[in-house]
């Protein structure tokens, strides 16, 4: 288990990124202090960072590979929901003819998919 958390660990850590960039920039644009704006996704990022950590130190001993499933599992449901309750419809209302939110809804799909299958061969 812990060279499957190892080798997907450049992926979790993106997000983090992304995370800081959605922190950082409307304080950015609201006030024009870099610093200010860096400090506080700074702050937001290693809050998360240090949660993380916090719960892994308290449940290392007690979780199983089932759990860790399990859990994997509600998440990527969670994630599915609000890709396709809230972002779908976002982005058909600035794509209203549909020119290429589903082929690039479908396209997302299937890239996931063969990046699925590549990791196992």
């Amino acid at each position: 288990m812990r060279r499957k958390l190892q080798s997907i660990f450049p992926q979790i850590q993106t997000p983090f990124f992304l995370v800081g960039l959605c922190v950082a920039l409307p304080i950015y644009y609201a006030t024009g202090n870099r610093l200010k704006a860096f400090l506080w996704a700074l702050l937001s990022g290693a809050s998360e960072v240090v949660a993380a950590f916090l719960g892994w130190l308290i449940l290392v001993n007690t979780f199983s590979d089932t759990a860790y499933a399990v859990l994997f599992g509600l998440v990527a449901g969670m994630m599915v929901i609000i890709s396709i309750r809230e972002l779908l419809p976002t982005a058909h209302f600035y794509d209203p003819e549909d020119t290429c939110v589903t082929f690039s809804f479908i396209g997302g799909m299937a890239l996931m998919a063969l990046s699925l299958v590549l990791f196992k061969l």
